[in-house]
């Protein structure tokens, strides 16, 4: 609970730090409905195409889920300019996934693309630390977030861990869904990237 002070060492703040992480981890375990995930899940490991949304710093963590379900074959976009993500939430209907992210749940460019996104029927869902917010009027699954602010780390930019260990748990669990499909997807793009690896040099 103490604030980080300009002075002080990096060992009294990298303490700070995960002090605050493992708080805010632990309050997004408790927070986070399992039976949301499964359901986000199941969505996702069916879907023709899933469309990700989010702004700033929420958009950065947008594109590490895109890219890890890119990984194991699943058509996944990451959008983060509004023109865009509009367009392509215009083309989503039913079977398709958009996954709106924002700390705040007040992000109006994501609720938009979210919006869209759902009234042509695709399956929307929203990360964000707030139950009650725009964002979560129009989604139709909630995933809950915690976070632990600390001085020169609002809660936007606190909100980022909390916010991958949500997606990397809905990833497992599409992964898990799709295993088949994922292993083999994984061995083919190990293989693809394989020629770029430096390899060791025997002595």
């Amino acid at each position: 609970g103490r604030e980080i002070q300009p002075t002080d060492p990096l060992e009294r703040v990298l303490s700070q730090l995960m002090a605050a992480d493992t708080l805010a981890m632990r309050d997004t375990a408790a927070r986070i409905d399992l039976s949301a995930v499964e359901r986000a899940a199941d969505a996702i490991a069916a879907a023709s195409r899933v469309d990700i949304y989010g702004a700033s710093g929420s958009a950065l963590v947008g594109e590490e889920l895109q890219f890890s379900l890119h990984r194991i074959g699943i058509a996944a976009w990451a959008w983060t300019d509004i023109h865009n993500g509009l367009a392509s939430a215009a083309l989503l209907g039913p079977g398709d996934v958009a996954l709106g992210i924002s700390h705040s749940g007040q992000t109006r460019e994501t609720i938009e693309m979210i919006a869209e996104a759902g009234s042509h029927g695709a399956t929307t869902i929203a990360l964000t630390s707030f139950p009650r917010s725009p964002l979560t009027d129009v989604a139709d699954d909630l995933l809950l977030t915690a976070t632990q602010a600390t001085t020169f780390r609002p809660d936007a930019l606190s909100a980022r861990h909390p916010q991958l260990v949500v997606l990397d748990l809905l990833y497992i669990a599409v992964a898990q869904r799709t295993h088949e499909r994922s292993h083999a997807a994984f061995q083919r793009t190990a293989r693809a990237v394989e020629a770029h690896r430096i390899k060791e040099v025997a002595e």
